[in-house]
């Protein structure tokens, strides 16, 4: 029996460390805005990424690689200020502090399903159900509901 105690202390001791490692999330980030998905055709008004994980304090830059999108937080955490609206087919950096999961549309494609999302840090029950209650119109509403039941 001791011998049996011995051996599972010396398992869950060796395993601590592994379970005690963090994943290192990114810092900075690049999500394009595209008219099509050059790998799925069928794709359409699309962010290339859908959901992006990155630490506090990272800076996402959404790049217009085509013309005619922009970027506009519609969700996020509670007591946030989120980012102004970018300008049509220009380039923009935003970083995210605060903890959470932050919904963003393009303004023009809004209907269409151009939808993404940012998880700042892990993506609690709690962030995911405030995220659900984000307004949006169209397919969005759709993709909102599936791309958070992936979370």
């Amino acid at each position: 029996m001791r011998l049996l105690f011995v051996l599972a202390a010396a398992v869950v001791g060796m395993g601590s460390p592994l379970l005690a490692q963090e994943t290192t999330l990114p810092t900075e980030y690049t999500v394009e805005m595209w008219n099509k998905d050059p790998e799925d055709k069928k794709r359409k008004m699309v962010f290339s990424e859908d959901i992006i994980t990155v630490a506090p304090g990272a800076a996402v830059t959404w790049l217009a690689t085509d013309r005619g999108h922009n970027v506009q937080f519609i969700d996020g955490p509670d007591g946030v200020d989120l980012a102004k609206k970018s300008k049509v087919s220009n380039d923009v950096t935003i970083t995210l502090s605060e903890p959470g999961v932050y919904v963003y549309v393009c303004t023009p494609h809004a209907s269409t399903g151009m939808l993404g999302i940012v998880v700042v840090g892990a993506a609690t029950d709690e962030a995911i159900e405030q995220a659900s209650n984000a307004k949006v119109r169209g397919k969005s509403k759709k993709k909102l509901k599936t791309l958070l039941a992936g979370l």
